[in-house]
Protein backbone atom coordinates (compact mmCIF):
# COMPACT_ATOMS: atom_id res chain seq x y z
CA UNK A 1 0.00 0.00 0.00
CA UNK A 2 2.98 2.76 0.38
CA UNK A 3 4.15 1.35 -3.12
CA UNK A 4 4.00 3.61 -6.60
CA UNK A 5 0.74 4.56 -7.90
CA UNK A 6 -0.74 2.40 -10.11
CA UNK A 7 1.13 -1.05 -8.03
CA UNK A 8 -1.46 -3.68 -7.27
CA UNK A 9 -1.37 -4.48 -3.44
CA UNK A 10 -2.39 -8.06 -2.74
CA UNK A 11 -3.57 -9.29 1.36
CA UNK A 12 -5.34 -12.41 3.06
CA UNK A 13 -7.86 -11.40 4.86
CA UNK A 14 -9.74 -14.26 7.11
CA UNK A 15 -6.55 -16.28 6.37
CA UNK A 16 -8.14 -17.69 3.35
CA UNK A 17 -9.34 -14.49 0.96
CA UNK A 18 -6.91 -12.50 -1.71
CA UNK A 19 -8.01 -8.67 -1.75
CA UNK A 20 -6.39 -6.80 -4.19
CA UNK A 21 -6.04 -2.84 -3.85
CA UNK A 22 -5.06 -0.44 -6.81
CA UNK A 23 -2.37 1.91 -4.78
CA UNK A 24 -3.15 5.61 -5.99
CA UNK A 25 -0.51 7.92 -4.06
CA UNK A 26 2.99 8.51 -4.16
CA UNK A 27 5.74 5.81 -3.20
CA UNK A 28 5.25 5.99 0.80
CA UNK A 29 1.84 7.65 1.09
CA UNK A 30 -0.29 4.81 2.50
CA UNK A 31 -3.54 4.96 -0.10
CA UNK A 32 -4.98 2.26 -2.22
CA UNK A 33 -8.60 1.09 -3.29
CA UNK A 34 -10.29 -2.52 -2.63
CA UNK A 35 -11.51 -3.31 -5.77
CA UNK A 36 -14.64 -5.31 -5.06
CA UNK A 37 -16.12 -6.06 -8.08
CA UNK A 38 -15.92 -6.96 -11.78
CA UNK A 39 -17.93 -7.06 -14.62
CA UNK A 40 -16.43 -10.37 -16.08
CA UNK A 41 -15.96 -9.61 -19.83
CA UNK A 42 -13.61 -11.55 -21.60
CA UNK A 43 -12.03 -15.27 -19.72
CA UNK A 44 -15.00 -16.15 -18.23
CA UNK A 45 -14.51 -19.92 -19.30
CA UNK A 46 -10.93 -19.94 -16.74
CA UNK A 47 -12.91 -17.74 -14.24
CA UNK A 48 -15.93 -20.82 -14.23
CA UNK A 49 -12.64 -22.93 -13.95
CA UNK A 50 -11.45 -21.13 -10.86
CA UNK A 51 -15.03 -20.45 -9.54
CA UNK A 52 -16.84 -23.79 -10.10
CA UNK A 53 -19.52 -23.27 -7.48
CA UNK A 54 -20.82 -19.55 -8.89
CA UNK A 55 -24.28 -19.86 -10.18
CA UNK A 56 -23.63 -17.15 -12.60
CA UNK A 57 -21.66 -14.74 -14.29
CA UNK A 58 -22.65 -12.19 -11.80
CA UNK A 59 -20.98 -14.63 -8.94
CA UNK A 60 -17.98 -14.87 -10.46
CA UNK A 61 -16.61 -11.10 -9.35
CA UNK A 62 -18.74 -9.92 -7.14
CA UNK A 63 -16.69 -9.28 -3.98
CA UNK A 64 -13.72 -8.95 -3.26
CA UNK A 65 -12.43 -12.49 -2.46
CA UNK A 66 -14.60 -13.54 -6.00
CA UNK A 67 -12.48 -11.33 -7.86
CA UNK A 68 -9.46 -13.10 -6.80
CA UNK A 69 -10.33 -16.44 -7.18
CA UNK A 70 -12.12 -15.85 -10.47
CA UNK A 71 -8.79 -13.48 -12.10
CA UNK A 72 -6.07 -16.23 -9.69
CA UNK A 73 -4.97 -13.74 -8.18
CA UNK A 74 -3.09 -14.61 -5.00
CA UNK A 75 -0.01 -12.88 -2.82
CA UNK A 76 2.52 -13.58 -5.76
CA UNK A 77 0.91 -10.55 -7.73
CA UNK A 78 1.74 -8.35 -4.64
CA UNK A 79 2.97 -5.16 -6.35
CA UNK A 80 2.71 -5.81 -9.66
CA UNK A 81 2.37 -2.79 -12.38
CA UNK A 82 -1.38 -2.42 -13.38
CA UNK A 83 -0.87 -0.51 -16.35
CA UNK A 84 2.13 -2.34 -18.35
CA UNK A 85 0.89 -4.87 -20.96
CA UNK A 86 3.57 -7.39 -19.55
CA UNK A 87 2.00 -7.77 -16.32
CA UNK A 88 0.26 -10.67 -15.32
CA UNK A 89 -2.68 -8.20 -13.97
CA UNK A 90 -3.23 -5.58 -16.46
CA UNK A 91 -5.92 -2.49 -15.42
CA UNK A 92 -7.72 -1.70 -18.62
CA UNK A 93 -10.16 1.09 -19.07
CA UNK A 94 -14.06 0.69 -20.05
CA UNK A 95 -14.92 -0.50 -23.82
CA UNK A 96 -17.45 2.61 -23.11
CA UNK A 97 -16.62 5.80 -21.35
CA UNK A 98 -18.24 6.24 -17.95
CA UNK A 99 -20.71 9.29 -17.42
CA UNK A 100 -20.21 11.18 -14.20
CA UNK A 101 -24.21 10.91 -13.38
CA UNK A 102 -23.73 7.29 -13.70
CA UNK A 103 -21.10 7.28 -10.94
CA UNK A 104 -23.17 6.20 -7.74
CA UNK A 105 -21.55 6.21 -4.10
CA UNK A 106 -21.59 4.88 -0.60
CA UNK A 107 -20.82 3.72 2.84
CA UNK A 108 -18.20 1.57 2.99
CA UNK A 109 -18.89 -2.09 4.01
CA UNK A 110 -17.38 -4.83 6.04
CA UNK A 111 -15.59 -2.13 8.14
CA UNK A 112 -15.88 -0.14 11.59
CA UNK A 113 -14.52 2.95 12.03
CA UNK A 114 -15.40 5.95 9.59
CA UNK A 115 -18.37 4.16 8.46
CA UNK A 116 -20.46 6.74 7.13
CA UNK A 117 -17.79 7.85 4.67
CA UNK A 118 -18.85 7.61 1.31
CA UNK A 119 -15.78 6.25 0.05
CA UNK A 120 -17.94 3.38 -1.64
CA UNK A 121 -18.04 3.95 -5.71
CA UNK A 122 -19.91 2.07 -8.14
CA UNK A 123 -22.05 2.29 -11.84
CA UNK A 124 -25.64 2.99 -11.09
CA UNK A 125 -27.77 -0.36 -11.52
CA UNK A 126 -24.72 -2.58 -12.40
CA UNK A 127 -25.81 -5.66 -11.65
CA UNK A 128 -22.00 -7.14 -11.09
CA UNK A 129 -21.44 -5.19 -7.49
CA UNK A 130 -20.54 -7.09 -4.69
CA UNK A 131 -23.81 -4.97 -2.99
CA UNK A 132 -26.25 -2.96 -4.12
CA UNK A 133 -26.72 0.75 -3.52
CA UNK A 134 -29.69 1.64 -2.09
Amino acid sequence: MFGEAGRLYVYLIYGMYWCANVVCRPQGEASAVLIRAIEPSSGLDEMRVARPRAKSDRDLGSGPGKLCQALAITGEHDGTQLFSARSAVVLSPPTEPIKPDQIVTGPRIGITKAVDYPWRFGIKGNPHLSRRFS
